[in-house]
């Protein structure tokens, strides 16, 4: 073998080892975080608290707040493209939100990638006008979750960690609002601003009017009142008796730990912040059950509820491989 392709193979090996490391290390976190979870609760207290749950309530709570959680972000869908793009009804924005449903689990940018290449596919528009829809929406997302964390702080008692806590999120929320301000404004009118907003990235941020914004907020604001009232009765259901205005408080926290990219789908940080919160209320073992139970159960019933959808998955498929074979 010539130094040439000793080096190419090094390279190779190089890099399939980076690409190993970098999906399994958000594992590698989560297994780090569970297993100091269970050093202080037991698994076999947490499964016995989980049996001894409320089921009658908390499985209904739940089944209603993924069907309204899927006619919010189906609503929304079909808002921002028709908005942006190009005409999507809410048959159709149903059917790309039930896509994301089934390949989210498998992985998180498999799900938004499935929405891109379906409306390229189906109305033809390009993956960068819709990466920009999606990006303005996501901004949106962080806004109001990053206000809800803050409001929500604002009314708990005054501790150094809440206050730590709300200044990060007091922080983000102007730095979402300076952005959005800026993509969407006119100001300043600078040649670099210009050339900033004139990327391809930032179509529909420049599309988009203050009328547009409101919308989107109050469509988020539901989303996630939602989520406060699930994690509220959630929690009652598991012998947690947090009180409403720490549930509004901690529950934009918590998601915000979840989003965090250090571990896949917030696995270990979302139960880590439960426990933080709600450990005065109720004891570790059930907060655990609780934490570890609501994500099991919120992909098993928005697995469920893309089912329907698994055919245009499948449309999907088939056209992409149609494209492949051509190409």
């Amino acid at each position: 073998m010539n130094p040439e392709t000793e080096n190419e193979v090094e390279a190779s090996r190089m890099s399939q080892a980076f690409f190993v490391a970098k999906r399994g290390a958000p594992w590698i976190v989560a297994i780090a975080i569970l297993y100091l979870l269970f050093t202080r609760v037991p698994l076999a207290d947490a499964w016995s608290a989980a049996r001894a749950a409320n089921l009658g309530l908390f499985l209904p709570v739940m089944l209603g707040a993924v069907i309204l959680w899927f006619l919010i972000d189906s609503a929304a869908f079909a808002f921002l493209f028709t908005r942006f793009n190009a005409k999507l009804d809410w048959t159709e924005a149903r059917s790309l939100r039930g896509m994301t449903y089934l390949l989210t689990p498998i992985n998180w940018n498999l799900g938004t990638a499935a929405v891109i290449l379906h409306l390229r596919t189906s109305k033809e528009i390009g993956a960068l006008e819709s990466t920009s829809t999606m990006l303005l929406y996501q901004m949106i997302d962080g806004l109001v979750l990053g206000s809800f964390a803050a409001l929500g702080l604002l009314l708990l008692p005054a501790t150094s960690a809440s206050e730590w806590l709300r200044n990060i999120a007091l922080a983000f929320v102007v730095f979402q609002v300076l952005s959005l301000a800026f993509l969407v404004g006119a100001w300043p009118r600078r040649p670099w601003a210009e050339r900033i907003r004139g990327l391809a990235l930032f179509r529909s941020h420049r599309a988009a009017v203050w009328q547009d914004l409101v919308t989107l907020v109050l469509m988020k604001i539901v989303y996630f009142a939602v989520f406060v009232g699930t994690y509220w009765l959630g929690c009652q259901a598991f012998e947690v008796a947090v009180p409403l205005r720490l549930a509004a408080a901690a529950t934009p926290v918590i998601l915000m730990a979840g989003a965090l990219p250090i571990t896949p789908a917030g696995l270990g940080t979302q139960q880590a912040a439960m426990l933080f919160f709600f450990a005065p209320y109720g004891d570790d073992a059930s907060i655990l059950a609780f934490g570890l139970t609501f994500p099991v159960v919120l992909l098993l019933l928005r697995g469920l509820l893309g089912l329907p959808y698994l055919k245009d998955l499948a449309k999907l498929r088939s056209i992409l491989k149609q494209e492949q074979a051509r190409s």
